[in-house]
């Protein structure tokens, strides 16, 4: 004879194991797949800081090449400095009038400081104080010899358009004796304003000194 007690004892105890088995492969499987979650949100935050950080470098980088270019490229013909003011005495704009001299006894057209034919790099006026903040300040360093040498900062923001209604930005600083050149560009991966967040910075430099 079956004894139907038992058999609903048993039931009863399978029933009573299977639901905190289940609980418990749940529980299981939700943790590893928040830790998945984890870890993919975390991957795609070190990527993104990752590319942005590169492309900040990259706005860093052409920056300095701007101002190494523009100061290579239009010099003073007296001095032999490029154009980024060096002392108190001579400015941008005296320097450029000197280059034009020399442009219309050859023949070329006038270059100027802002609108028309003015000096850019990119899509920026380089020394165009309402397009991107060009401003001229005191300067002082120890030489190598160290003695105090005078000097002036030129300072300018550098607009990189995308093309696709983007811009990468570097705010670059000239830091110029008459023997002595150091350049500073900070780069961003955006301009900074336009997003709401800080950007990430990347900042190079570059030396130049005459001993």
């Amino acid at each position: 004879m079956i004894n139907f007690n038992l058999y609903k004892k048993k039931i009863s105890k399978s029933r009573g194991f299977v639901v905190p088995f289940t609980l418990l492969i749940s529980s299981i499987i939700l943790t590893v797949s928040t830790a998945i979650s984890l870890i993919l949100v975390k991957e795609l935050y070190f990527s993104r800081l990752s590319r942005e950080s590169q492309f900040a470098y990259y706005a860093a980088d052409n920056g300095l090449m701007c101002a190494i270019a523009i100061d290579d490229t239009y010099i003073d013909p007296d001095t032999g400095l490029g154009i980024f003011q060096s002392s108190d005495t001579t400015d941008a704009a005296t320097v450029l009038s000197k280059i034009n001299a020399e442009r219309t006894s050859q023949g070329l057209n006038q270059l100027t400081l802002s609108g028309g034919d003015s000096i850019k790099c990119a899509t920026s006026e380089i020394f165009n104080p309402d397009t991107n903040g060009f401003d001229v300040k005191p300067f002082t360093r120890p030489n190598s010899l160290g003695n105090q040498e005078s000097g002036r900062t030129s300072i300018f923001t550098l607009h990189m358009n995308l093309g696709d209604n983007t811009e990468r930005c570097a705010k670059v600083t000239v830091n110029k004796t008459p023997n002595y050149r150091q350049i500073i560009s900070q780069g961003y991966a955006s301009c900074p304003g336009t997003r709401g967040s800080t950007p990430i910075e990347r900042a190079v430099v570059s030396e130049t000194e005459i001993k």
